[in-house]
């Protein structure tokens, strides 16, 4: 079994039958680092499993970049508002490091929802913990100033913090570098 379906099984266990669908239906994709996963303005009409690598998903507005969250192995991510609407993204994907994802596509997996209740409560707790995540992300930008969201950073992405450069991180953290270097002097 890939560590997609048991993670998929950790979310929600899936029937053997649904298991073996989707068995034929996952797909594999290598990214070097650098490549563009999803892009503004294009449909995403995938949901991804890191085997490998890492990513980071953010939105850039006259050339300010927001980073929204770091995806590394073993977790699942998709480009949430694109995904469920089938509308044009306004956020990026993009590899950081070399990248190998296991996904699925849109209409495959609007397939096993239909064929299989138990894929079907899989797709909608996953879509929900990426849509509290991602308010939970937001409220942290409202409510935390820059030191608490580092802190934050470092709770949440200790395991990434060699991977993830400085400039990513005082981006993710809505600063400055030279800011963040300040607050990492005082840790």
């Amino acid at each position: 079994m890939s560590d997609f379906i048991k993670f998929i099984n950790i979310i929600s266990p899936i029937s053997q039958e649904a298991t073996d669908e989707l068995s034929n239906k996952i797909k594999h994709k290598s990214y070097k680092k650098g490549d563009l996963i999803n892009n503004q303005g294009q449909i995403c009409r995938n949901i991804f499993f890191i085997d490998e690598g890492l990513v980071k998903h953010y939105y850039q507005k006259k050339n300010r970049i927001f980073i929204i969250r770091f995806f590394s192995e073993n977790n699942l991510f998709t480009v949430l508002d694109s995904y469920i609407n089938q509308t044009p993204a306004e956020f990026i994907t993009i590899a950081l490091e070399d990248t190998i994802l296991t996904y699925l596509d849109y209409y495959d997996i609007e397939e096993l929802c239909r064929n299989h209740h138990s894929f079907e409560a899989f797709t909608r707790k996953f879509i929900s913990f990426a849509a509290v995540n991602t308010f939970k992300r937001f409220k942290e930008m409202l409510d935390e100033d820059a030191s608490e969201r580092y802190t934050g950073f470092v709770n949440e992405y200790s395991h990434l913090l060699q991977r993830v450069s400085l400039g990513d991180t005082a981006s993710y953290l809505g600063i400055s570098q030279v800011s963040l270097s300040r607050i990492r002097g005082k840790k």
